[in-house]
């Protein structure tokens, strides 16, 4: 996890499989074989395909909001007006799949948790 490249969600519900390509530097479409759906992702898929890539994650999503601090590396789960959705962060910024590569999180995403990774 030396060098992240971002990744646009190639549809509205890819936002999951974008991150693990992300974090994984995969394509979206490798991500979608392994995790099996090329729908809506669930902690329990995203698990499943950072443990295929070897990457190393913690046992259990941290509950979280907007004023929690950030471990290093992880992927949040954000609650949008709408829909929730997942960001990959890394050092400090925020890789969207939907909206961007930001310094800070969208203006209306709200923290629900994160599964922290960890480098090598």
């Amino acid at each position: 996890m030396k060098e992240i490249f971002y990744i646009k969600q190639p549809t509205e519900y890819l936002c999951g499989q974008a991150c693990v390509a992300m974090i994984a530097n995969d394509s979206v479409d490798d991500v979608i074989r392994i995790m099996g759906t090329d729908k809506g992702t669930w902690k329990k898929d995203i698990e499943k395909a950072l443990a295929h890539y070897g990457i190393m994650q913690a046992k259990t999503m941290t509950k979280a909001d907007n004023n929690t601090p950030l471990p290093p590396v992880c992927i949040l789960k954000v609650l949008l007006p709408k829909y929730s959705h997942w960001i990959l962060h890394y050092h400090g910024k925020y890789y969207d799949p939907e909206f961007g590569l930001m310094d800070e999180l969208y203006s209306k995403a709200r923290i629900q948790s994160y599964l922290e990774l960890y480098e090598e």
